[in-house]
């Protein structure tokens, strides 16, 4: 409740105790001044019985031409025929100079109401507290108020009708004023939100609808309270001695909270603005109380109370460093902020960002700065430097959030800092050796051309020796020195394979090739038609393969070692090998099965290693590196392969593709 809204109250009763003591005051003057021309007409109807046939109008302008209020006299057919000074006034006619009736002067929509009236009037004899609105001859209407009597002569019949004529038309706006104020001041007491209640001396003389509600009391149970049993007996002491400071004039107003107890034994928690009232010798009479419900505002603020007090623990404890910036100015930093940068909370509040940071990332944190500032980011994340106390450099992340208030302006500037020292020497040390590794590969793919050169020279000399001794000499050369030679040609050219497959893997790096959209169905139908594939196996595409983003040589010889592995293990005398593939939301999976020897569960990781073969001694032609081919190929296109075998019965290999090939 603000002292505004106290003052209005306030200054409402007044009115309306001001307004009614002036109406009891001019009602007062008005009934003794009607008493008075009571009496005044009664005199003179009684001289009027005495000389009914010589009226005397001068003791009647005698009688009645000093009253302030208008005295009027007509005929009984309404010719008006005298008025006092008042009434002349009043109406604005005078009798004497212009011949006026009665029923002219009546608001036309009163007629019938005065026409019944004057019957009454005939009939009894008087008629009070006429209440009429009347002409004037400046064509405006007044509201009167007149009490009338009949005049009759000796043998008492009546002669003419006199009465006192009062303007009630000032009277009856004030009355209204008054009326409409107490209406506006009931509907501002009954419709306030807030409860509002009137003491004196203690005792609960009037309340509002919303203090009956806060409390659980009806209105009749209220003015039965003395305020003192809605407060609690631990806050009695405290509220005694304001009520006492109050009654004695020490204190005029006052703003407190407190609980108060409500009906049933409940509390709430109000907010209480209390004025004194006084009376007309200026010594306290009432006590206005205005209370607002706080109960779920305190809860609130207990709850944020809490929040913060955990917001600081966690933020004096964060290994972060946290800092409130304005402008640049530090106002507040943390311990970690103290910590990280070595200099103490007093010191850091002197100083600003530009003091602690590194010269050459000044001009980057201003950048980001001033785009804050023109309202382009709200927040923003750098790595930058800063200059520690001890004159080390501290490497840290800094995030920086601005807080703007109702108008869109920046309040301050949260700024967090991380301090990633350790991870930019690894990031150093890491680049390194990733440097190191790069100038290794290279060597290393350079050194496998080399030796696969170097090695395939000397294989191409034997294989010619070999050849050009069996050419030569085959009239002289036994069967069993033929075989011989056989084996030294198949084991050159296992040699050569070996060599390839190695040059094939160290090459295998997808970096550097180019993608394109491969069509795996064209890839493997090519495949089928190129390779040896003995009379006795069968190999088939099963379904529709898919089409993927790629380097095509890479997927050939994926698939095609896969193809070629499975037919070099098949042993039935009727070989099969399918290519399917199911595709899902995310992936391709492919499936290469066959019905060849199997592989027993314990090879099932070792085959994908290098130069790892699952049967040496079978003469298929194969040297260990297929399958890791495979596998790189598989893995480079963030792939899995896997596969499910049984011996005797064949193997499955499973290849899930990414669709969009990462």
């Amino acid at each position: 409740m603000t002292d505004n809204k106290i003052h209005l109250l306030e200054r409402a009763l007044a009115r309306e105790k001001a307004a009614r003591n002036e109406a009891e005051k001019i009602l007062e003057e008005k009934s003794l001044e009607l008493y008075e021309l009571q009496q005044k007409l009664k005199i003179a109807q009684a001289s009027l019985r005495e000389k009914p046939k010589e009226l005397d109008y001068n003791q009647g302008r005698k009688n009645y031409s000093g009253l302030a209020d208008a005295y009027v006299k007509i005929d009984l057919k309404g010719n008006v025929l005298e008025m006092n000074d008042a009434a002349v006034e009043l109406f604005g006619y005078n009798p004497k100079t212009e011949l006026i009736n009665a029923t002219d002067l009546v608001y036309r929509d009163d007629y019938l109401y005065t026409a019944n009236a004057f019957k009454e009037l005939l009939k009894r004899g008087t008629y009070t507290d006429y209440v009429s609105r009347v002409y004037t001859r400046d064509a405006t209407y007044k509201l009167v108020h007149i009490n009338s009597s009949i005049v009759y002569d000796e043998q008492n019949n009546p002669i003419a009708a006199e009465g006192i004529v009062r303007d009630i038309t000032e009277e009856s706006k004030a009355r209204k004023l008054i009326e409409s104020q107490s209406a506006e001041l009931y509907t501002i007491f009954n419709s306030a939100p807030f409860g509002i209640v009137l003491t004196e001396q203690g005792k609960i003389i009037k309340s509002n609808e919303a203090f009956q509600r806060m409390t659980g009391y009806s209105a009749i149970e209220v003015q039965q309270l003395n305020s003192l049993q809605l407060i609690r007996q631990s806050d009695m002491e405290e509220v005694k001695k304001l009520q006492a400071d109050m009654e004695l004039g020490q204190k005029v107003h006052a703003v407190f909270t407190q609980l108060l107890k409500r009906k049933g034994g409940g509390l709430i928690r109000v907010r209480v603005n209390v004025t004194t009232i006084f009376d007309e010798n200026r010594k306290p009479k009432y006590r206005l109380s205005i209370l607002e419900d706080i109960t779920e505002e305190s809860k609130k603020n207990e709850l944020l109370a809490e929040q913060q007090e955990q917001l600081e623990i966690i933020v004096n404890n964060s290994p972060l460093g946290v800092a409130l910036s304005d402008a640049g100015s530090l106002t507040k930093v943390n311990k970690a902020f103290c910590d990280l940068m070595g200099y103490s909370e007093e010191e850091l509040k002197t100083m600003v960002f530009q003091d602690i940071t590194h010269p050459d990332d000044a001009e980057e944190s201003s950048h980001y700065f001033k785009r804050m500032m023109s309202g382009e980011l709200s927040m923003f994340t750098v790595k930058k430097r800063y200059l520690k106390k001890d004159g080390h450099i501290l490497y840290a992340k800094t995030s920086v959030s601005a807080v703007r208030d109702a108008k869109g302006e920046i309040k301050y500037q949260v700024v967090m800092l991380e301090d990633i020292s350790e991870q930019e020497r690894a990031e150093k040390q890491k680049q390194q050796l990733l440097e190191q590794l790069e100038k290794s590969n290279l060597e290393l793919k350079e050194y496998a051309h080399v030796v696969s050169h170097d090695l395939k020279s000397p294989l191409r000399s034997i294989s010619a020796l070999v050849s050009w001794i069996k050419e030569d000499c085959s009239d002289i050369i036994e069967q069993k020195g033929s075989k011989n030679l056989d084996l030294i040609e198949g084991t050159v050219e296992q040699m050569e394979n070996l060599i390839n497959g190695i040059l094939t893997y160290s090459e295998i790096e997808r970096s550097s090739e180019e993608e394109t959209s491969v069509s795996i169905h064209k890839v493997v139908q090519n495949i089928i038609d190129l390779i040896y594939i003995p009379p006795h196996i069968k190999v088939e595409i099963k379904n529709n393969l898919p089409t993927v983003f790629a380097n095509e040589m890479r997927i050939q010889q994926l698939f095609q070692n896969l193809i070629s592995n499975a037919i070099n293990y098949i042993d039935k005398p009727k070989g099969l090998v399918e290519i399917s593939c199911k595709e899902t939301s995310d992936y391709y999976l492919f499936a290469i099965k066959d019905n060849g020897i199997g592989i027993p569960e314990r090879y099932h990781k070792k085959i994908f290693g290098i130069f790892q073969s699952l049967d040496s001694s079978r003469k298929n032609g194969s040297t260990g590196i297929g399958l890791s081919i495979v596998k790189k190929i598989v893995e480079q296109y963030n792939g899995e392969i896997s596969l499910q075998s049984e011996e005797g019965l064949g193997t499955t290999f499973y290849v899930k593709l990414k669709k969009n090939g990462h």
